[in-house]
């Protein structure tokens, strides 16, 4: 699957003009062949928070992704809210659990970008063959998702970020639990500086609203 993936900049509370089903109605009529459409907002009292929240839209091909992205989604944002980057790509999953499913999940968002001496393929090579098997360990985590850039546009869509990690967890106290841990600071923090620009790395926790369903 393919993902147009829109971040949107913190200091709103609600980044989106509609919600449920008006919400899906309006998706629908802007891009007919969405095959999921999921709404997500940062969850109040962070510390510190990156984004106000994200819009994701799934496709079957590269360029129905692309296109979106290029369109953007004006028709759904709320007054005040602005988008600050845009990422079109391949949605990789690491591990997801039987139980991510059923669960009334929160979920941490990861945006950041490569090592600036690597090339793209450099980067998503070692990001999914050397890191993802220290990730897939993360603890009490339901899933561990990552979102690829398309290599062929990526660079000619001056998105901010080169890749996105999505990290799904019970509850705060689990995912709190999970970003203070030895497997978490120790072996994911130890590889990251081998493929990723530390200074990039972005956060925010967030409450999915699944608009359509997959």
């Amino acid at each position: 699957m393919f993902k147009a993936y829109f971040l949107f900049k913190p200091g709103i509370d609600d980044p989106f003009r509609f919600q449920s089903d008006e919400a899906s109605s309006h998706i629908r009529e802007q891009f007919p062949d969405v095959v999921s459409y999921v709404q997500t907002r940062a969850l109040p009292d962070q510390d510190t928070v990156s984004f106000s929240g994200s819009a994701e839209l799934w496709f079957l091909g590269a360029a129905s992704a692309i296109a979106a992205c290029q369109k953007g989604i004006a028709p759904l944002v709320a007054d005040g809210a602005e988008i600050d980057s845009v990422l079109a790509g391949m949605e990789r999953v690491v591990v997801r659990t039987p139980e991510y499913i059923s669960a009334d999940r929160i979920k941490g968002v990861y945006p950041f970008c490569k090592k600036g001496s690597m090339t793209l393929e450099e980067f998503q090579h070692h990001w999914w063959y050397k890191h993802g098997p220290i990730a897939a360990l993360t603890e009490e985590a339901l899933s561990y998702i990552q979102i690829h850039p398309i290599l062929d546009t990526h660079e000619a869509m001056s998105s901010g970020y080169d890749g996105i990690t999505e990290i799904s967890w019970r509850d705060t106290t689990a995912a709190a639990r999970a970003i203070d841990s030895r497997q978490m600071r120790e072996d994911q923090g130890g590889d990251a500086p081998n493929f990723v620009d530390m200074e990039s790395i972005a956060l925010f926790l967030a409450k999915e609203e699944m608009v359509i369903a997959p």
